[in-house]
């Protein structure tokens, strides 16, 4: 089956680099409202502020947490007392952590710029299912693989850097022993210390496949009034638009979240837990009314758990008390792409986001008849 006529055109259009923050980022919200108008759906502009924050944050932390584990390295070599070596450590990496806090929750000062972002929603009477994506991209000096090795890095030189502190109070430790903490650490606190965001990738995979999907998905639903859609800004300031969309409304219902829809890979279906809890019911509903679809159309699925170090905005609608999974396609090329400039429209095939567009509807009238 052909992708539709305008999908093509309108994917040229809103593959641009488009910051939060940015003209360009209106430009490509006003054209995605065009289309949901022309599918018969009443849209709706939901403002919000935003900052910011959280990246610089998570730069700051990283660089503050590898400096403290080269300067607690010492230590516990020193021939001093064990438990003193460990308060000490244990202190300093406690510091560190409590400072980071207290700025992302804005307890601590950090003077960053407020910003306006928008969130997109489009219904055609009482939504009970969501179609979501997010309209914005951004660049940064690591891409989402690198964030993936750097967050993996540096939670696992963490963890060890701590069972080195314990350790210490029943007698030295030799340094081959810490060695590896303190290397996997320093490496994975500096590389996320490079979180400056920048304007420089067209987001062609992140996430304009993911508003082509919606779309599509949008318009085989077009008959309905118990489907909306929702086109989250400012997501990759750790989704602040479904945060800021969650806490406007008392949310209920099911959704199926398009992030990042490559022409190579396997399609990934990824349940989202609630503090952990067994996936079961609607939930489980959804992955298997989704897989089952994608199937139907011969792709390749496989389902799983976000890779560490990747947040989407399924994760927050989940923890508001939704039902539901995230979709994407792609492999380890894939993530090397997102966030830098490479990730751009010439080396998208969109018609694998139009193939989940389509599986994404036929699961969403299975489910709900």
């Amino acid at each position: 089956m052909s992708d539709p006529a305008w999908v093509e055109d309108l994917f040229q259009r809103i593959a641009v680099p488009r910051l939060p923050g940015t003209p360009a980022i209106g430009a490509v919200q006003s054209a995605i409202a065009d289309r949901l108008g022309r599918s018969g759906y009443t849209v709706y502009q939901e403002p919000f502020e935003t900052s910011a924050r959280p990246l610089v944050v998570i730069s700051i932390a990283g660089a503050a947490l590898g400096w403290t584990a080269l300067l607690v390295a010492p230590l516990l070599f020193m021939d001093v007392s064990g438990w003193a070596v460990s308060l000490v450590g244990g202190a300093a990496l406690a510091l560190v952590v409590l400072t980071a806090w207290g700025m992302a929750e804005g307890r601590l000062p950090l003077r960053i710029d407020t910003l306006e972002a928008v969130n997109l929603t489009a219904t055609r009477g009482e939504a009970t299912f969501w179609l979501v994506a997010h309209s914005d991209s951004k660049g940064q000096g690591l891409s989402l693989a690198g964030r993936v090795v750097a967050v993996t890095a540096l939670v696992v030189g963490l963890g060890a850097l701590v069972a080195c502190l314990i350790a210490r109070v029943v007698g030295p430790i030799p340094w081959w022993g810490v060695l590896p903490a303190v290397v996997l650490t320093t490496g994975g606190g500096a590389a996320l210390s490079r979180a400056a965001v920048t304007n420089e990738s067209h987001g062609a995979v992140d996430n304009a496949t993911g508003m082509i999907a919606a779309l599509v998905a949008a318009e085989h639903l077009r008959g309905r009034t118990d489907v909306g859609v929702l086109i989250t800004g400012a997501e990759e300031l750790a989704m602040a638009g479904a945060k800021a969309w969650v806490s406007q409304r008392e949310v209920t219902g099911m959704f199926i979240n398009f992030d990042g829809v490559d022409g190579r890979g396997r399609y990934r279906v990824m349940t989202h837990r609630v503090s952990g809890s067994a996936v079961t019911g609607p939930s489980s509903d959804v992955e298997g009314s989704l897989v089952k679809a994608l199937m139907a159309a011969r792709a390749e699925v496989a389902t799983s758990r976000l890779p560490p170090g990747v947040l989407v905005d399924g994760v927050v609608l989940a923890r508001a008390g939704m039902t539901g999974v995230s979709i994407g396609r792609g492999d380890w090329q894939t993530l090397k792409v997102v966030h830098t400039a490479r990730d751009e429209p010439l080396r998208v095939d969109v018609s694998a986001a139009v193939l989940a567009g389509r599986a994404a509807a036929s699961a969403v009238v299975e489910l709900l008849g």
